[in-house]
C-alpha cells in the first residue's frame, strides 16, 4: 500500500447459493487511477461494486477506505455486536463518508425534484439533516443553503445546464441525467466514483458530453473511477484509461494503460491483462459478431444486424427516415413478411407529453401534427433516434403505461386506445422494457413461472447458467437480469423490444436473437443512435 492508495481490498470472498464468485479477491485503487472493470456476464462484476460501495457485505476479507481525513477498516464476516454499534455499521451512507460513491445502470435521480435540489440533496452536512439548526439558528441554516444552492447552480453551468435549475429530473434527457447523477455523487464529497455503464443507452453527442465531464472530474478534481461499460463502448474509454482490470474466475488480472494524457498517474494493480500497444482489448473480442465485420453502409447499423438479416440475399432492408432525426429500418424475411396488405399495427396522428413535455408528435419544423407509423406482420422493425427523442415513451405508451393525449393505435385492425395493458397482453402485444423490471425479491425461477413462460411451449431460450434462476432478481448483474426478461417474453404476435441485446455478451446475444425471431411473429426494436461498428 502506498502513499496515494486511496482503497484497497484484501482476500475478498462471496458465493450465492454455493456458486463462488470471487476467491480471495485483492485489488487496490490511487489517487487519479481510472480503472476499467471487464469481464464476461455474471464474472461478478456488478457485486464487486455492490461490495465495495456498501450494498453488499461479502463473506469473507478485508476492506480499507483510505479517502477520508480518517481511515476506515471493515473486516468480514463481522460480529453481530458490530451491527448494533450506531457508529460502525457497512452500510451505503457509512461508505459514502469515506469518499466513496457510485451511479446505476439506471439513473435515479428524484424526477419529481428540480435539478438543482437533486444535486444541492447531496451535499455533506446539509442543514436539511439537521432540524435543531433550521429551529435554534435559521440565518446559519439560510445561509448555507443559499452557498449550497450556488455550488448546485455552479455544477449545473458546468454541465451546460445553466437556465435550468429549477427543471424537474423529467425534463432532461438520459445523457443530461446521466451527467447530473454523476455530479451529485460528486457533491456527496466523492474521491473514489463507481461508475455502472454510464455511456450506456446514450447516442454520440451523449458520449461525448459524459466522457468530457470524466476527464475534467480526473484532470481538475483528481477524482478516482471505476467503470463497468458495455463492450461495444469500451473504445470510446481508451483515452481515459489508466488501468484495465480483467475479472475472471473470482480474481482480478490488471495492467497498466499506457495514455500520454495521464501517465503521471500511478501503477496498476499487479497482474496480467490482454493489451496490444496501449488499447483495450477484450478476452471475447476475437469471437466478435459477425455483424461487427461487414463493411459499414450509409447508414448505421447495430452491431447484431447481421444476425437479424442473416446470409440470406432475399431479405429486404428498407430504411424509411423519421422526424427529428430518427431512422426506421425495416428487415423482411422471406416466408416471414406477409406483405403490405397486412399490418399488425397501425399509429395514426399520435401524441404523447411526459409532464409538460410534449415528446411524441413533433414534426420536423416542431409542430405537433402527431407520429404515424405501421408495422407489417412478419417483419423486423428497428427504431434508431437520439436519445430524448421519445423511443421508450413510444414503447410504454403502445403497452399501455402511460397515457396518450390524441391519435389511434390498432394491433390488427383492433383499437388498443383506453385499453389496460393487461387487456393489450391478451391480444398479442408483448413488451420488453430497457430497465429490464423485475419484483427485486423474486427468484429467476419465481419471475418466470409468475410470467407464465415456465409452462410455455413457445418459451425456448436458456439462461445461462442455470443458476441464475436460484438468485434473487437484486442480486443479478444488468447481463443477467436481461436473460431471466428475455426467458418470460414469450407468446405473442407482436413483440416491443427497448434495447433488447443491452448488457448481453456476444454469444447470448446470437442465443437472444435466434430466439426472438422464433418467438415473435413481427418484432418492434428501439435503440439510441451510436457509432457505426466496424
Amino acid at each position: 500500500m502506498n502513499s496515494t492508495t486511496l482503497l484497497q481490498a484484501e482476500g475478498l470472498k462471496k458465493a450465492f447459493d454455493g456458486q463462488v464468485v470471487f476467491d480471495a479477491l485483492d485489488l487496490e485503487l490511487s489517487q487519479g487511477e481510472v480503472a476499467l472493470l471487464r469481464g464476461e456476464n455474471g464474472s461478478g462484476k456488478t457485486t464487486l461494486l455492490n461490495i465495495l460501495t456498501g450494498n453488499l457485505e461479502p463473506d469473507a476479507g478485508t476492506l480499507h477506505y483510505l479517502a477520508s481525513k480518517i481511515p476506515r477498516t471493515y473486516r468480514f464476516p463481522r460480529g453481530w455486536w458490530q451491527d448494533i454499534n450506531p457508529l460502525d455499521h457497512f452500510t451505503p451512507e457509512f461508505v459514502a463518508r469515506e469518499g466513496v460513491s457510485r451511479t446505476w445502470q439506471d439513473v435515479r435521480l428524484f424526477n419529481a425534484q428540480s435539478l438543482r435540489d437533486n444535486i444541492a440533496v447531496a451535499e455533506q452536512g446539509h442543514p436539511g439533516e439537521n432540524p435543531l439548526i433550521a429551529l435554534f439558528a435559521p440565518r446559519l441554516s439560510s445561509r448555507r443553503e443559499k452557498r449550497i444552492h450556488q455550488e448546485a447552480d455552479a455544477m449545473l453551468a458546468r454541465l451546460g445546464l445553466a437556465g435550468r435549475e429549477q427543471s424537474s429530473a423529467d425534463m432532461i434527457s438520459l445523457g443530461q441525467s446521466k451527467r447530473v447523477a454523476i455530479a451529485r455523487s460528486v457533491s456527496a464529497g466523492a474521491r473514489i466514483l463507481f461508475l455502472d455503464e454510464p455511456l450506456a443507452g446514450l447516442d454520440r453527442q451523449g458520449i461525448q458530453d459524459v466522457l468530457q465531464l470524466l476527464e475534467s472530474l480526473v484532470k481538475k478534481e483528481q477524482i478516482t473511477l471505476v467503470i463497468i461499460e458495455h463492450l461495444f463502448n469500451q473504445r470510446h474509454l481508451e483515452g481515459l484509461i489508466t488501468t484495465d482490470w480483467l475479472l475472471e474466475n473470482g480474481q482480478i488480472q490488471g495492467s497498466a494503460v499506457r495514455n500520454p494524457r495521464t501517465e503521471h498517474y500511478p501503477r496498476a494493480t499487479a497482474g496480467s491483462a490482454a493489451l496490444q500497444g496501449g488499447s483495450l482489448r477484450d478476452s471475447a473480442s476475437d469471437a466478435r459478431l459477425p455483424s461487427q465485420q461487414y463493411a459499414t453502409s450509409k447508414t448505421q447499423r447495430p452491431p447484431w444486424f447481421q444476425l437479424l438479416t442473416g446470409n440470406d440475399n432475399g431479405v429486404d432492408v428498407v430504411d424509411e427516415p423519421l422526424p427529428r432525426g430518427a431512422l426506421l429500418t425495416r428487415i423482411r424475411r422471406p416466408g416471414a413478411y406477409k406483405g403490405p396488405s397486412s399490418p399488425i399495427l397501425e399509429i395514426r396522428e399520435l401524441v404523447i407529453e411526459r409532464g409538460r413535455r410534449l415528446v411524441i408528435g413533433l414534426d420536423a419544423e416542431g409542430e405537433a401534427t402527431g407520429l404515424d407509423l405501421t408495422l407489417y406482420q412478419g417483419e423486423t422493425a428497428i427504431l434508431q433516434a437520439p436519445n430524448g427523442w421519445g423511443k421508450s415513451t413510444l414503447i410504454a405508451a403502445l403497452a399501455g403505461f402511460i397515457p396518450v393525449q390524441k391519435g389511434v393505435i390498432r394491433l390488427q385492425g383492433n383499437l388498443l386506445d383506453g385499453l389496460p395493458s393487461w387487456d393489450r397482453v391478451r391480444a398479442g402485444l408483448r413488451v420488453l422494457p430497457s430497465d429490464r423490471f423485475i419484483f427485486p425479491d423474486l427468484s429467476g425461477s419465481e419471475a418466470l413461472k409468475l410470467s407464465g413462460s415456465a409452462a410455455s411451449p413457445t418459451n425456448t431460450f436458456t439462461v445461462e447458467p442455470p443458476s441464475l434462476l436460484d438468485r434473487k432478481y437484486a442480486s443479478l448483474s444488468g447481463g443477467e437480469r436481461r436473460q431471466i426478461a428475455l426467458a418470460g417474453f414469450h407468446g405473442g404476435i407482436l413483440g416491443l423490444c427497448d434495447e433488447p441485446f443491452d448488457a448481453l455478451d456476444g454469444e447470448t446475444t446470437r442465443r437472444a436473437v435466434e430466439y426472438l425471431l422464433a418467438a415473435m411473429g413481427t418484432l418492434f426494436i428501439a435503440l439510441p443512435y451510436r457509432e457505426g461498428t466496424q
